[in-house]
């Protein structure tokens, strides 16, 4: 089973679009694909920082030792990132202005959704459902009763332009 994190943006529709997961523990993708996994996750300041840190390291440790220990340094940082990754995730979603709502736990991601919706307390916004008898257009509006006219002009038998 794997826990989940379970962020939630205030203010956000109740239809739970503004609700964000976020796996607890080590990131794999996160080694093999480190900018491109920042990138995906739109984590643009950490991405910054990750570019920065990279270069600065990779250029500091091949002026000091040389390319093998550069290499041996950039595999080591990756590694720090997949640790790191999901924790520096939430902290972009803090900054972004959600707040953490709970846990969720499941052996996947649908199904600790679904575990944490059945147990959620707010109501979901759903869109009301026709029935399957109701007319498939609208009917028109009858004209009003004091006179006034709807639609494109102002008062009846005007002309375009006038």
């Amino acid at each position: 089973m794997r826990i989940y994190t379970v962020h939630e943006l205030p203010g956000a529709p109740l239809d739970g679009n503004g609700i964000v997961l976020v796996k607890e523990g080590y990131s794999f993708p996160a080694i093999a694909f480190s900018w491109a996994w920042l990138a995906y996750h739109r984590m643009w300041v950490a991405l910054a920082i990750w570019i920065g840190l990279t270069v600065t390291l990779s250029y500091l440790v091949q002026a000091a030792i040389g390319a093998p220990a550069a290499a041996v340094a950039s595999l080591a940082l990756n590694f720090m990132l997949g640790a790191e990754a999901n924790d520096i995730r939430r902290w972009t979603l803090e900054r972004k202005g959600y707040r953490e709502a709970g846990l969720a736990v499941g052996a996947t991601l649908e199904e600790a959704e679904r575990n944490f919706f059945a147990k959620w307390d707010r109501p979901l916004m759903v869109e009301e459902v026709k029935p399957v008898t109701a007319p498939v257009w609208p009917r028109r509006a009858r004209a009003r009763a004091d006179g006034e006219v709807l639609g494109l002009f102002p008062e009846a038998g005007a002309k375009p332009g006038h």
